[in-house]
C-alpha cells in the first residue's frame, strides 16, 4: 500500500532535533579529543602535522588547497614533471579561497571543515531517517546505527593480539572509511561531505517520487552537481540507484515510471559535466593520465565478498535478514522499493572493475542502518516476544534497540582508542614510522620546510625522501621529486632514485643525471635522508648549502648540474 509523503513539519520536530543536535555535538567533541591530544601531548622537538590518518592523501588535498588560493584550475605538484593546470575540486578550491581571506592555516581549516562536515552528514542521515520512518523511535535507532555502527574488525584485532601477528589480517576490513560514518567524521571530512550529499540526494529523490514534484527533481540535480564537483566518482552510486529504483517502480506499477525517468534525465544532464571533465584531464595531459594509471599502487580494493561481513558488521547481516523477498512488488510502497534499490545496488557497484571501486562503499552504512532497524522490528522483536512473553513490549523494544546499538559500536571504539596509541607511538618511535603515518616531523624539519616556503617558486623541484617530500607541495608550493604513491609519476622508480641518490655507492655522474633530467633545484638533507645512506652532499661541487639548522641542511643545485 502506498504511503503518503511525510510533511515537512513531521521531519522537523523541535524536541527531536534538539536531541539529535546534542548527539551530533557530543560526537564532534569526542572526535576532537585525539587532535587535542596530539597537539598538546607531543614533545617540543616534534611538530604535529594536523592529521590522524592517511598523511599522503591529505597532503595531496592540501596541495590542491594551496594552489587554489590564486588559481581556478590547478596542476599536479606532487611530481617533478610539469603538468597542465586542469584539476578543479570545489571543496579544496573553496577552502583555498577562504584561506586567502582569513589567513587560517591548513590544519585549522581542516578542523573547521571536519566539524562542519560531521554535523552535515549526521544531520542529513537523520533527515533521511525522517523521510523513511514515521516512528521517531525507529528513525532514532536507524540514525544511531548508521552513525556509530561499524564492522566486526575488532575480531581481527583480537586475532592479532592472541596470535602475536605483526599486523591484522585484511586491514581494509577495518580501516576502510567510506562505509563508516564515525570514521569519516573523525578523519575524512571530504568523505563525510560526500556521504552527506549522497543521502540528501536520495532523500530528495524519494520525496520527489512520493510527491511527483519537479522542483525536487531539479533540487536532486543541483545536489548531484555539487557532489560531482567534489567527488565525481560518486556519481557511479547516484545514477545506478535511481535507475534500479525506477525499474522496481516500473515492475510494481506495470507502467513506465515517467516521473523518475524525467528526474533521472535531469540529474544526469545537470551533474555529468564534472565526471566528463575528470575523464578529459586523464586524456589531455600525460602527467594526469599517468597518475590515473598508478591508482593500483595503493592496493585499495573492496575487500573480498567473504570479508564483507567483517567490514560491514552485524547491522549489515541484520539488514540482509530484513530483506523481504516474498512480498509481491505490487504490495510494496515507494519507500520499500527505494530502500531495496539503494541497498542491493552496492553489491554490484563495489566490485565493478574500476580502480576506485572501494570508494563506492560510501553511504552503504546509512541504508544498512535503516534496513537493520526494519530487521529489528520485523525479525528480532517477534522472536524475543515469543521467548520472553512476560516482558513488557515497550521495555523489550528499548532493550533490543540498546543492544543493537551497543553490538555495532566496538570497532569504532577501537579506531578511536587506537588514534591515541598511534599518536603516542608516532612521536616515541619516530624513526620507525613509515611515510604514511608520519603524523609528526621533527621541529627542525618543519622549520626547514618553512625556509623553503619563503625561498622557492612554483617551478622549483625539491628532492627529498618520501617522509619529507610528501609535505613539500602543500607547505612550500614547489614541485616534489617524490611525494605520493599515485600523484608522483613512476613512483617506485623515483623512490629507488632517491635511495640511490643518498647512497655513497652511487657515483656523482648518476646523481647529476637525476638532478639534470628532472630539473631539481633544491635537495633536502634531514635525518630522514641520512637514514637512506651515508652520502655527504656538503662535499659535492654541484650543490651549495643555503640552509643549516637543527641537523637539517638544504642545498641549492648549481646551474650546470640542473640543466639550466
Amino acid at each position: 500500500m502506498q504511503q503518503p509523503a511525510p510533511s515537512i513539519r513531521s521531519l522537523f520536530n523541535r524536541r527531536e532535533w534538539l536531541i539529535v543536535s546534542i548527539i551530533i555535538l557530543a560526537t564532534l567533541a569526542v572526535t576532537a579529543i585525539p587532535y587535542l591530544y596530539a597537539y598538546r601531548g607531543a614533545p617540543d622537538t616534534m611538530h604535529f602535522m594536523g592529521i590522524t590518518f592517511n598523511i599522503p592523501d591529505h597532503f595531496q588535498y592540501f596541495s590542491w588547497l594551496r594552489e587554489s588560493q590564486d588559481q581556478f584550475l590547478v596542476a599536479n605538484k606532487l611530481t617533478p614533471e610539469p603538468s597542465a593546470a586542469l584539476l578543479f575540486n570545489f571543496l579544496w578550491w573553496t577552502l583555498g579561497r577562504i584561506q586567502v581571506l582569513t589567513g587560517i592555516p591548513y590544519d585549522g581549516l581542516f578542523q573547521i571543515t571536519r566539524l562542519l562536515a560531521g554535523a552535515f552528514v549526521m544531520s542529513a542521515i537523520y533527515f533521511f531517517c525522517g523521510v523513511v520512518f514515521t516512528s521517531r523511535a525507529k528513525r532514532m535507532t536507524a540514525f544511531l546505527v548508521a552513525v556509530f555502527g561499524a564492522g566486526l574488525g575488532w575480531l581481527l584485532v583480537v586475532e592479532k593480539t592472541l596470535r602475536h601477528l605483526p599486523d591484522v589480517n585484511s586491514p581494509f576490513a577495518i580501516y576502510t572509511a567510506e562505509p563508516n560514518t564515525f570514521f569519516t567524521v573523525l578523519a575524512f571530512p571530504h568523505f563525510a561531505i560526500a556521504a552527506g550529499l549522497i543521502v540528501l540526494i536520495f532523500s530528495v529523490v524519494l520525496l520527489g517520487q512520493m510527491r511527483k514534484s519537479m522542483r525536487l527533481a531539479w533540487l536532486a540535480a543541483g545536489l548531484s552537481l555539487l557532489l560531482g564537483v567534489q567527488h565525481s566518482y560518486d556519481m557511479f552510486i547516484i545514477y545506478p540507484v535511481i535507475g534500479l529504483y525506477a525499474l522496481f517502480v516500473w515492475l510494481r506499477d506495470r507502467k513506465f515510471p515517467m516521473y523518475l525517468f524525467k528526474l533521472g534525465v535531469i540529474v544526469v544532464l545537470v551533474s555529468m559535466w564534472p565526471a566528463l571533465q575528470a575523464f578529459y584531464i586523464t586524456q589531455a595531459d600525460a602527467v594526469w593520465k599517468g597518475v590515473l594509471s598508478q591508482f593500483d599502487n595503493a592496493g585499495a580494493w573492496t575487500p573480498a565478498p567473504w570479508l564483507l561481513p567483517i567490514l560491514m558488521g552485524l547491522s549489515w547481516l541484520l539488514a540482509i535478514w530484513a530483506l523481504d523477498i516474498r512480498t509481491p512488488f505490487k504490495d510494496r510502497d515507494d519507500k520499500h522499493l527505494f530502500i531495496m534499490a539503494w541497498f542491493l545496488s552496492h553489491f554490484i557497484l563495489v566490485y565493478i572493475p574500476l580502480n576506485f571501486q572501494i570508494h563506492l562503499l560510501s553511504g552503504w552504512q546509512i541504508i544498512t542502518g535503516v534496513l537493520a532497524t526494519i530487521g529489528l522490528y520485523t525479525r528480532v522483536l517477534p522472536l524475543l516476544r515469543k521467548y520472553l512473553p512476560k516482558m513488557q513490549p515497550r521495555r523489550l523494544t528499548q532493550l533490543a534497540t540498546a543492544a543493537l546499538v551497543v553490538v555495532v559500536i566496538p570497532t569504532n571504539l577501537y579506531i578511536l582508542a587506537w588514534r591515541f596509541l598511534d599518536m603516542r607511538q608516532a612521536w616515541q618511535n619516530y624513526e620507525g614510522r613509515t611515510a604514511e603515518n608520519r603524523y609528526f616531523i621533527q621541529t627542525g624539519e618543519y622549520d626547514a620546510l618553512q625556509f623553503l616556503n619563503a625561498t622557492v617558486t612554483g617551478d622549483d623541484v625539491v628532492l627529498a625522501s618520501l617522509d619529507i617530500g610528501q609535505f613539500v607541495p602543500a607547505l612550500t608550493g614547489a614541485r616534489a621529486f617524490l611525494a605520493h604513491w599515485a600523484q608522483t609519476l613512476d613512483f617506485y622508480g623515483k623512490r629507488d632514485m632517491v635511495s640511490a641518490f643518498f647512497n655513497s655507492a652511487t657515483d656523482d655522474a648518476e646523481r647529476q643525471r637525476i638532478l639534470s633530467e628532472y630539473h631539481v633545484t633544491y635537495v633536502v638533507f634531514s635525518p630522514e635522508e641520512k637514514r637512506l645512506g651515508d652520502y655527504n652532499p656538503a662535499a659535492a661541487s654541484y650543490l651549495t648549502e643555503v640552509y643549516n639548522a637543527d641537523a637539517v641542511s638544504i642545498f641549492k643545485v648549481n646551474p650546470p648540474a640542473s640543466g639550466s
